[in-house]
């Protein structure tokens, strides 16, 4: 991983209750670990405070599953990850992948709307990086942000509104490239540009589109743009259509009667 030659390190904590008056049995937490590799990132090592099993999921994603045989009553955990990474600030090729996946429509990604469809025709360039970099600023100068919304509302929403959180304007982007027929995926994860500890209220969205063989960084609720690369920190691919219920949720997934969950700030 001779590309990836800036080092970061980040953490992160969660604390879990259980708030009951009984014993909790079997009780599971799940959070992502930080993705194993992107064209910008390589996730060299893991450590938590409690033992847990690492799953992956169809898109690559680590998943850290922790499991409690038992909870006591009222009894207070806090759980602990540190990941250190190998981050670049050029994209590397990855290997052979199945771009596919990453042009068709989906839930949220409404690429085959008409209304999407036309403004995308519109868009089209003469090469396809003319046409991303054109996609990019007509998403960034277009759609308002209006700060954080709880429920994704995807791609058409945003154009039909012209307003959105980082999530819209991800999804906007990813649609109007593949209706251009350019590969387009949607990231989640943090900005950071130095060791930190990650806190739920910077959890950010973000697109990557393929071009020359590499995976580049779009951002357009930010306005960044092929730059930038070693300060975004990719927790999770997202991809709401994909048979894998493990893996969605954000930033964490608990299971237990009486327990409560926060991302600790």
């Amino acid at each position: 991983f001779r590309e990836y030659s800036i080092p970061r390190q980040v953490q992160y904590h969660f604390t879990l209750q259980n708030k009951s008056n009984r014993l909790l049995k079997q009780t599971e937490f799940r959070t992502h670990a930080p993705v194993k590799l992107t064209a910008t990132q390589h996730c060299s090592r893991i450590q938590t405070s409690h033992p847990y099993k690492l799953t992956t999921d169809v898109l690559g994603n680590q998943i850290l599953n922790f499991t409690f045989d038992e909870f006591l009553p009222y009894a207070t955990r806090i759980v602990t990850v540190t990941a250190d990474l190998l981050i670049s600030n050029r994209a590397n090729s990855l290997p052979e992948q199945d771009l596919q996946t990453f042009l068709v429509p989906e839930k949220y990604i409404e690429a085959d709307a008409s209304e999407i469809y036309g403004l995308a025709k519109k868009l089209k360039a003469l090469t396809p990086l003319k046409t991303a970099e054109r996609i990019f600023w007509w998403v960034a100068d277009n759609v308002q942000y209006v700060g954080y919304l709880r429920n994704d509302r995807g791609a058409l929403y945003a154009l039909r509104h012209r307003q959105g959180d980082c999530t819209e304007f991800m999804y906007l982007f990813a649609a109007l490239c593949r209706a251009n027929n350019i590969p387009a995926r949607c990231m989640g994860g943090y900005i950071c540009k130095e060791n930190i500890i990650l806190k739920p209220a910077n959890y950010h969205n973000w697109a990557e589109f393929y071009i020359d063989g590499e995976w580049r960084i779009s951002d357009p609720q930010k306005k960044v743009f092929m730059k930038d690369a070693s300060n975004y920190i990719a927790m999770r691919l997202i991809r709401e259509s994909t048979n894998n219920p493990a893996s969605q949720f954000n930033r964490y997934w608990f299971k237990g009667e009486g327990l409560n969950v926060k991302m600790n700030s």
